[in-house]
Parts: C-alpha cells; sequence; structure tokens
C-alpha cells in the first residue's frame, strides 16, 4: 500500500515538473496569423526563444508601439524579414534586462538593462531575441519608459533634424502633428537647435501640448489651411524644411509653403502613401525631398551607439521631454494599437509585459 502511495506521488510530481518545464519553454506574445486591421491581433503562448551564438536573450519589460508596427500587422513589408512565414509576432522595439546570454556575447552581462529597435526583433512579447551587435545599455536614470520611446522616436528626432534636415539657428521648420510622440520630440529637438517652429495639429488640446513642446506657432489644420497661415507667419517667405509624418494628405500641398532651397522631408503615411511627385512641382523652387528609413541611418552598430548615446544624454540633461505615455498591458494589444491608430494619444504609446 505505502509502496503504491509513493509511486502515485512520484507520477504526480513528475507531472507537476513537466508541466513546470513546458511553462518555462513558452512566453506570451502578440503574434498575428493573417494580416489585416487591429482585430487580428493575438495575445498568445509562442514558443520562449533561446540565444544563439553572438546572441541575447532579453526579459522585455516595456514595449514600444510605432507606426510601423501597424504596417507589418497590415502586411505592408516583406514576410522574409519577418521570419518568412505567418503566424509572426510583431514588434521591433522595447526596453528590458538581460535574461541570458549565447556564446561568444562579451560586453554584456545577466540582469543588465538594454534596449533595441530590430524589424523581425519580435518584440512585443515577454522575451526577444537579439544580436548583441543591436542592444544598447540604458543609463542608471533613465526608465524602461523613456529608454523604449529613443530608440525610434528619439533616434528619429536626432537624425532628421540633425541630418536630414540640417537645422541650424534662425531654420524655419514646419513640423505636422506635432503634438503626437514623434511630433513633439521633433519640435523640441529642433527649437533646442535654434529654429523657428511652425506646428500643426488637430485641437486647441493638442496645440497646448506642441506649444510647451516648443513650438512658437500652431495651426489648427481642420479650421485653417495649413499653407496660408505658414505664408502669414512668414511673412509669405515659407519654411525652409517639412517634416511630414502624415503623408498623402498633406505631403504635395507643402511644397506650396516652402521656401527656396527647401526640403520636404516625409518620414510617415498615416493618412497613406504620398501621390507622385511631377518633377516640375521641385523645379519651382530648387526645392529637395527626402524619404528617410530610421535604420538606414544606425546601420552600423558606431551610429546605433553614437545616436542613442546623445538621445539618453538629452534625457539626462533634461533637454527634452520624454512623457506622457499612455501605458497599456501587453495582453490588451488591440486597444494600444486602436488608440495608435485613431490618434487619440498625443504621447508614446507603450505596452508592459
Amino acid at each position: 500500500m505505502l509502496f503504491k502511495c509513493l509511486r502515485s506521488v512520484a507520477r504526480v510530481a513528475h507531472i507537476i515538473h513537466r508541466v513546470s518545464i513546458c511553462r518555462n519553454m513558452s512566453m506570451k506574445a502578440l503574434i498575428v496569423e493573417e494580416f489585416g486591421d487591429a482585430s487580428k491581433l493575438k495575445y498568445a503562448d509562442v514558443a520562449k526563444p533561446e540565444p544563439a551564438k553572438g546572441e541575447v536573450l532579453v526579459k522585455n519589460h516595456i514595449c514600444g508601439l510605432n507606426y510601423l508596427d501597424v504596417m507589418i500587422r497590415q502586411g505592408l513589408l516583406p514576410i522574409q524579414i519577418l521570419g518568412g512565414k505567418l503566424p509572426i509576432t510583431v514588434g521591433v522595439e522595447a526596453a528590458g534586462t538581460v535574461e541570458k546570454l549565447g556564446d561568444d556575447v562579451k560586453g554584456f552581462s545577466v540582469g543588465e538593462r538594454v534596449a533595441y529597435t530590430v524589424i523581425g526583433s519580435k518584440a512585443h512579447a515577454d522575451f526577444s531575441i537579439l544580436a548583441a551587435s543591436r542592444l544598447v545599455k540604458i543609463p542608471e536614470k533613465v526608465s524602461f519608459e523613456q529608454a523604449a520611446t529613443a530608440m525610434i522616436q528619439g533616434i528619429t528626432a536626432h537624425y532628421l533634424v540633425h541630418t536630414t534636415g540640417r537645422v541650424t539657428a534662425g531654420t524655419k521648420v514646419l513640423v505636422h502633428a506635432a503634438a503626437g510622440g514623434t511630433g513633439s520630440l521633433l519640435c523640441q529637438v529642433a527649437k533646442n537647435a535654434g529654429a523657428f517652429v511652425i506646428g500643426t495639429c488637430s485641437t486647441e488640446a493638442k496645440a497646448k501640448k506642441a506649444k510647451e513642446a516648443g513650438a512658437d506657432e500652431v495651426i489648427l489644420y481642420r479650421d485653417k489651411d495649413f499653407v496660408e497661415e505658414v505664408l502669414k507667419i512668414t511673412d509669405k517667405k515659407g519654411v525652409n524644411v517639412i517634416f511630414d509624418g502624415i503623408g498623402k494628405s498633406t505631403f504635395l500641398k507643402g511644397f506650396n509653403c516652402l521656401e527656396r532651397l527647401g526640403i520636404n522631408v516625409s518620414f510617415g503615411q498615416v493618412s497613406g502613401p504620398p501621390d507622385p511627385i511631377d518633377l516640375g512641382v521641385l523645379s519651382k523652387g530648387s526645392f529637395s525631398v527626402c524619404s528617410p528609413y530610421l535604420y538606414d541611418y544606425i546601420f552600423t552598430e558606431e551610429d546605433l551607439k553614437w545616436r542613442s548615446s546623445v538621445v539618453f544624454d538629452w534625457i539626462l540633461k533634461d533637454k527634452v521631454k520624454f512623457g506622457d505615455f499612455t501605458i497599456l498591458p501587453l495582453s490588451d494589444g488591440k486597444s494600444a494599437y486602436e488608440i495608435l491608430e485613431t490618434g487619440k494619444s498625443t504621447g508614446k504609446i507603450l505596452m508592459k509585459t
């Protein structure tokens, strides 16, 4: 009898042990089994990855949400860079801690705080695998929320203002969606560079936030024509640089308020891809056009570390404010995406694992 009892206890212990192993080998993630709107997102169990040589397993604490994630969910990016086939785990940006190191990884230790942005990194999950060369260390006084925001929006503001737009003292800048996450950072960074900043937004509440971010003038585009207002503000001269994250509804129209030799920078497509450009439009003022891609500006490990370190330094010295976060649990990812796509937020949307 005692032997049978012990055998039953052993069997139960074995089952519990196997269940524990299975749990340790799985994790939660936001996945899509078919491309489409936010309803296609699923919060599901997936296999927990293991780091290979040169790789690091990161425990994600805060996941960033961007329009790039929306494009991925909609199937607008080549499936090859997302894993090759459905289902896929979405997400390209997060901040967390080093969970485990693969062979030959140097310069990192377990428990260290890190952040990253990589297409195909499956960042909207409990854990992600990254090449060590694509991780940056988070300074002690920078929060996970700030670090996650810095990786795309912060670095984007850095390269757009200082590299693409070549903004300096006296440059006149127009920032569309100036109260949004990236827009508000562009206002701050351009203002710090000495620019005169004009922002556009939809409501008085957002106009207030744009002003707080450094916009000298704010245009409510639903009430007034932004071209007419820009020309009025600049005494009919126009602006030197336009930072356009909206796309179809604003991009071509922007040339009508661009000063000679000005540059129209298209870095987002919230309203859809801009219509094709007739070169005759450019010749009217010897205008330039740029459609920059973040990952070209952080292509090398050196560029990634340089730009991220500058952005972290801005945070530490209070030169830019990374706040006004909207934070939802990763399990409520559908709501996070819907908030982003309906334009109901003014700051960065984040998800907590």
